[in-house]
């Protein structure tokens, strides 16, 4: 995965409306932790950080951190936590955890399921269940997805952890029993064949007693 900068400056830690403030100038406080070094407060620019995590890698994206009016501070760094307006979506606060590039580190990689399963060409409808894979590998080497060839699943198939090959140098963690994606027969084609499998109801019998 490419290192993407992302622009910061220190910030200073005071009331709640401070915050606020920097809301207002367009950007987004923040932290970046870790490595056995001391917290920074700082604040990013929100159309810079909402580019990166829009970008390729998402939000998993790794990055390097250049503080204009403190470059000692600088370092790579992974998003570790990000806080969301609940209505509106913007960003309110992000945490950035300090890493290194020469050790290994454990992060969370997007699925993609590629090609048209023959299985549709049947009736059949595929679901995809598991949209991320925990991966450890070095930061640099965090593929951007993980691309799995699905065109060969018929009805009734289910893919699971175990059955992806990562590439190589990255390491899959998630549990190999879980499904990633299924492929079963529509529910409409599924009642339709129930409905006519069923034995006929018996008739039934006319009210009021036998003729004599």
């Amino acid at each position: 995965m490419e290192l993407k900068s992302l622009k910061a400056n220190t910030r200073k830690v005071g009331t709640k409306g401070a915050a606020h403030s920097v809301r207002r100038a367009g950007e987004v406080p923040g932290v970046l932790y870790g490595q056995g070094g001391e917290a920074v407060s700082l604040s990013v620019g929100g159309r810079e950080l909402d580019r990166v995590l829009h970008g390729g890698g998402g939000a998993h994206a790794i990055l390097q951190i250049e503080f204009g009016d403190a470059p000692s501070n600088n370092s790579p760094a992974i998003v570790r936590a990000i806080q969301r307006h609940p209505l509106k979506g913007s960003v309110l606060h992000a945490d950035f955890m300090r890493i290194r590039l020469d050790e290994l580190i454990q992060t969370s990689v997007k699925i993609v399921l590629a090609g048209q399963p023959k299985g549709v060409l049947e009736g059949g409808v595929i679901e995809h269940q598991l949209r991320e894979l925990e991966v450890e590998c070095l930061a640099l080497e965090v593929p951007d997805n993980i691309t799995i060839d699905v065109s060969a699943m018929v009805v009734g198939d289910v893919l699971h952890v175990s059955e992806v090959v990562p590439p190589a140098g990255v390491t899959i963690l998630t549990d190999g029993d879980q499904p990633i994606a299924s492929l079963s027969l529509a529910r409409a084609a599924t009642e339709a064949s129930e409905a006519t499998a069923e034995p006929d109801a018996p008739a039934k019998e006319k009210e009021g007693g036998k003729s004599a």
